[in-house]
């Protein structure tokens, strides 16, 4: 009997890229994988559509009047690119003028060709290419079976890609979020247009576009390679971590202990630690947890970045010749997570504890080689860390809030790449005339800007930057006049208000209870 729930068809790329202009592909990135082809697969798969060879299946769901992406999303989101000139097929762009729906959008001043130009026979050759796809309709239970079932045949997945394939509980939701936050393609919503996911692109050589990790804190320190993130090892390490922060009976750091937490084992053993691990998270709340992790994660990154120090030679020395260290940040993280947020103290005396934690691998950690860290190793390792570095701490006299401002911001950044319209930056209250005057019509926009991102919806939240230059122009601007270096993130500028604080109202307290006023 035919299963009624399932189409087949076929759709040539410019029908596909119609439906993408349209906004009716849609991704979830509660199981999605993260975008991560390189340039090299991009304009592999364009060869392919030009010399016609084959291409695998798309399998879409239907959603109302939208078609959510189950399987294929690096594929559609490569040939999109190269249509909307992104990249190029051996140093030639897609030619605009090869059919009607780019030629209008080149004509209406949308899209901008590049060139050299691709011969219009060749790009009318990729858009008149035709996908196989499938369309399935089933509930939201069925579309993770479905899910998981498809990438755990993959062939290039990675462990963790494949324990998280179609995986639906608390803790991988949670492991998901902090490591998102943490590399950086964070989105407002789990649900997203196909059209707004090249923004979040990551591990992408030689594209203009996207997530640069080759500055992120875990590969300039070596903890983490490059290539590990494209793998999600970088999920594993929250994984572990997180394991051994809500477990009593402290488990290995490796892939035993790991698809246990994701669903694999039925032994009561296994069901027992899942258990632990769901009551955890229910017992403390998921946004304390996050909001913890990454005040520790922050600590680390503006201790080593503020000392001028690497993370791998400072920790290990510089005869080592690891070339990642996951399991020694582990420790570290861990130690400091015991002492700030589980014993509540604070930091007393910096540069010893800098001084301290060098080569201490040798000092205090239990090192051991493979894949697997035992769990009394680990512990040990912990413990003994505590221990050489606790003398450096004191007591906290108020229980810390602990909030990462850093990656709070860098996160709204990001987010606003995906949901313009739930997000605004403005460069500061002042004129930029010189005169330190308050723009009155900029605070009204302002005003104006709430009001209007409270009515998008009961359920939506939006946020306005004000300290925050979206043009280096602007942020230029404000270096002149206020000697103000901006902080690049991403496309924007981060100039503060400290300048107009001081000038309006002399601190920044003053400041705001001004602005509170004002409104």
């Amino acid at each position: 009997m035919a299963n009624e729930n399932l189409d087949i068809d076929s759709k040539t790329a410019e029908e596909l890229y119609e439906w993408y202009l349209d906004d009716k592909l849609i991704i979830n990135r509660r199981y999605q994988r993260k975008l991560v082809w390189s340039l090299e697969e991009k304009t592999a798969l364009i060869s392919s559509m030009t010399q016609q060879y084959p291409i695998p299946l798309l399998l879409f769901v239907s959603i109302d009047n939208k078609r959510e992406i189950l399987d294929g999303m690096q594929r559609l989101e490569a040939l999109m690119s190269f249509i909307e000139q992104r990249f190029s097929l051996n140093g030639k762009y897609f030619n605009l003028d090869a059919i009607a729906l780019t030629k209008q959008l080149k004509d209406s001043g949308k899209l901008q060709q590049k060139e050299p130009v691709l011969s219009r026979e060749s790009s009318t050759l990729i858009a008149r290419y035709r996908f196989a796809i499938s369309e399935y309709s089933s509930t939201e239970d069925h579309i993770d079976e479905v899910f998981r079932r498809i990438n755990s045949n993959g062939k290039i997945l990675s462990k963790q890609e494949l324990r998280s394939a179609g995986c639906v509980s608390n803790f991988s939701e949670l492991v998901r979020k902090i490591s998102t936050i943490i590399r950086g393609d964070t989105t407002h919503s789990d649900i997203m247009g196909l059209n707004k996911i090249h923004n979040i692109s990551i591990c992408n050589d030689g594209l203009d576009y996207g997530i640069n990790i080759d500055n992120h804190f875990y590969i300039r320190n070596h903890i983490i390679s490059r290539p590990s993130i494209r793998d999600s090892d970088d999920e594993e390490l929250v994984a572990n971590i997180l394991g051994y922060i809500f477990l009593d009976d402290k488990p290995t750091s490796g892939s035993t202990s790991l698809d246990t937490f994701y669903g694999e084992g039925s032994t009561s053993h296994a069901i027992h630690t899942r258990t632990q691990l769901e009551n955890y998270i229910q017992t403390n709340g998921a946004d304390k947890i996050v909001n913890n992790y990454l005040f520790v994660y922050e600590m680390i990154q503006k201790l080593f970045d503020a000392n001028n120090l690497n993370f791998r030679s400072h920790i290990l020395g510089n005869a080592s010749s690891s070339q990642e260290c996951p399991r020694y940040y582990q420790a570290v993280f861990l130690a400091l997570y015991e002492l700030i947020i589980n014993e509540n103290m604070q930091l007393d005396d910096e540069q010893k504890f800098i001084a301290q934690l060098g080569d201490s691998v040798q000092r205090s950690m239990v090192q051991t080689e493979g894949g697997r860290w035992a769990a009394s190793a680990r512990q040990k390792s912990v413990e003994d860390l505590c221990a050489l570095i606790r003398r450096y701490f004191k007591e906290s006299e108020n229980k810390f809030i602990n909030h990462a401002w850093q990656t709070l911001i860098r996160t709204l950044l990001n987010n606003s790449r995906t949901e313009q319209p739930n997000y605004d930056f403005k460069q500061g209250l002042f004129i930029l005339s010189g005169e330190n005057k308050i723009d009155e019509e900029c605070f009204i926009n302002i005003v104006q800007t709430a009001v209007a991102i409270n009515n998008i919806g009961r359920e939506s939240n939006g946020y306005i930057l004000v300290g925050v230059s979206d043009t280096k122009a602007t942020a230029d601007r404000v270096k002149a006049l206020y000697g103000v270096t901006p902080i690049e993130c991403n496309g924007y500028y981060i100039n503060g208000i400290d300048h107009e604080a001081v000038i309006q109202s002399k601190n920044i307290d003053n400041y705001f209870l001004f602005i509170k006023q004002k409104i």
